[in-house]
């Protein structure tokens, strides 16, 4: 028998040939988190509406064909919003595409995935007003451990010597498009907290 139909909303985070028939999309969805799914590329929906793009933010309807297939297939799918802009610059397509290995590393078994959907969108949107992509990077990943209840601010932040621990809190409190500051310094911050991440937390960053 078929599954009972559900649905998945949020961002697709990558795109895989399954077969000649089929590609599977890893979703970030609000309520189940990073969730797989199986699209026909030879759909109506396909043809309607063209395939999906990585970071595009999508509405779908799924259904399991079998109770046991572990994979469910889309149904319906519908575009929300696209996000192609990310790829005009090569620098914020960089810094998008960490964002999200980030979300595909960790973003299985969240207790409360629509907090870090909510984040993830304001991240991609931040880009198209950043000055410098990697302080989006940055913002996010403080955020998401904040978030998490990790001692980001009381462990990595305090941690650092004045002069980076002053810029790194202007990163933090301003504004993308009005965060001026050295592009070196922004990313000895980012490798600094992403070894803090990789050595003191659970989450993984590449």
């Amino acid at each position: 028998m078929p599954g009972k139909p559900s649905e998945l909303n949020g961002f697709v985070l990558s795109l895989n040939p399954s077969s000649d028939q089929f590609q599977r999309i890893q979703i970030f969805d609000g309520a189940q988190g990073l969730t797989s799914a199986l699209f026909r590329i030879s759909s109506k929906s396909a043809k309607a509406h063209g395939s999906p793009d990585l970071f595009d933010e999508v509405e779908c309807v799924v259904s399991c064909v079998e109770q046991q297939r572990s994979i469910p297939f889309i149904k319906e799918l519908r575009h929300v919003r696209s996000f192609r802009f990310l790829a005009r610059s090569p620098a914020v397509f960089l810094a998008a595409s960490e964002i999200g290995r980030f979300y595909l590393n960790n973003g299985e078994h969240l207790l409360d995935p629509l907090p870090r959907l909510l984040l993830l969108r304001n991240a991609l949107e931040s880009f198209s007003r950043a000055l410098l992509p990697k302080v989006v990077l940055l913002k996010l990943y403080f955020c998401f451990s904040r978030d998490e209840g990790l001692a980001v601010h009381e462990s990595w932040l305090s941690g650092l010597t004045s002069e980076l621990r002053a810029v790194a809190e202007n990163c933090l409190a301003q504004p993308v498009d009005q965060t001026h500051t050295n592009p070196s310094q922004v990313t000895l911050l980012l490798d600094s907290l992403k070894t803090w991440m990789n050595e003191e937390t659970e989450l993984r960053c590449d």
